[in-house]
């Protein structure tokens, strides 16, 4: 089951863009685009909210509040204000955090990432090469050999992000020669962990590899 994020904004090519690049990560998007309507269709099922705060009818900061008068969900101001006691403003209502506009990409998701992961229930994984085993909160994830060996190089490396060719040259050798391989083997082991949780466990770092992060690690 993916994460489902409310993004809150009324510049149309703003939401286009983000509800995009938040699609291409797995995340499923709905949006509102003006406050009143972000406060309709606020409900639990949402993972983190996506705040804009110049928005219509009700301004971001009265959405906020609301907000926090029910839920602690994860929410993330959108701000064009870069003045330090508008950024207090928000932090005091109950944001988690804020990223001025116009922002970078890649640091947005990695933000909403981090959020989303901070407030999920921590998930225990649990590694051994010797046993051949791999559990995720307790439970068994049944791999084949090589995705265990996938696994267990990135959780062996964990909160370093490996590349493709990191991967092969530790689990196929030096003269394997198809990349696809990897990513073929990530969306198996993502998906046999998908059966047991939603947490994100292996982690797609875009241009790089992949990664364990956020998730702790017993031996």
């Amino acid at each position: 089951m993916s994460d489902k994020i409310l993004i809150c904004e009324d510049e149309e090519n703003i939401v286009f863009f983000i509800k995009a690049e938040l699609e291409y990560e797995g995340f499923e998007t709905d949006v509102a685009y003006d406050g009143e309507e972000a406060m309709r269709m606020f409900s639990g099922e949402y993972s983190l909210v996506l705040l804009d705060i110049m928005l219509p009818k009700k301004n971001g900061l009265e959405c906020l509040r609301e907000i926090r008068k029910i839920s602690d969900i994860p929410v993330l101001i959108l701000t064009a204000r870069k003045e330090v006691y508008d950024k207090v403003a928000f932090l005091s209502a109950g944001a988690d955090d804020y990223v001025t506009k116009p922002f970078d990409t890649m640091e947005l998701i990695a933000r909403i990432k981090r959020h989303i992961q901070r407030a999920k229930p921590p998930q225990n994984l649990v590694v051994n090469a010797d046993a051949f085993l791999a559990k995720i909160s307790g439970k068994d994830i049944h791999l084949t050999k090589t995705e265990f060996e996938v696994l267990n190089f990135l959780y062996t490396n964990t909160d370093k992000v490996k590349t493709r060719d990191e991967i092969i040259h530790a689990v196929f050798g030096d003269f394997y020669g198809e990349s696809n391989v990897v990513d073929a083997n990530i969306k198996n082991i993502r998906a046999k962990i998908a059966n047991i949780t939603d947490a994100k466990i292996i982690e797609t770092v875009r241009g790089k590899g992949y990664v364990i992060r956020g998730v702790p690690c017993l031996n």
